[in-house]
């Protein structure tokens, strides 16, 4: 696994955009203060992102853009056991500043 980078921010916005959950990162990054913030909102935004990428195409998306950091193909992601899933995302949380991210995000889907 890698840590974001700069190029993760237009592909998350990308990504954002045609899955339709751009207001709620919008809460997100205003609200946020640290990674606590993020990590204390973070399961209703998770669920939130997980209810919309239900669809083909937003399954798509979050399989795209969490190939980049998982430095794998988004066929992999989709495929990955859920307990190692699971700990790829906590991981990505852990190594990563997700407020100053998303904030980043937020700024750049004005």
């Amino acid at each position: 696994m890698r840590k974001l980078k700069t190029a993760d921010i237009p592909a998350f916005c990308r990504a954002i955009k045609r899955i339709g959950i751009k207001e709620e990162i919008r809460k997100v990054a205003e609200e946020a203060n640290s990674l606590g913030d993020v990590w204390n909102v973070g399961f209703d935004l998770i669920w939130k992102l997980f209810d919309l990428a239900t669809e083909k195409a937003g399954e798509a998306e979050l399989y795209g853009f969490l190939a980049g950091p998982l430095e794998m193909t988004p066929e992999k992601v989709a495929d990955m056991d859920i307990s190692d899933f699971i700990a790829a995302v906590k991981q990505l949380a852990e190594e990563n500043n997700l407020s100053a991210f998303f904030k980043l995000a937020q700024a750049s889907m004005k």
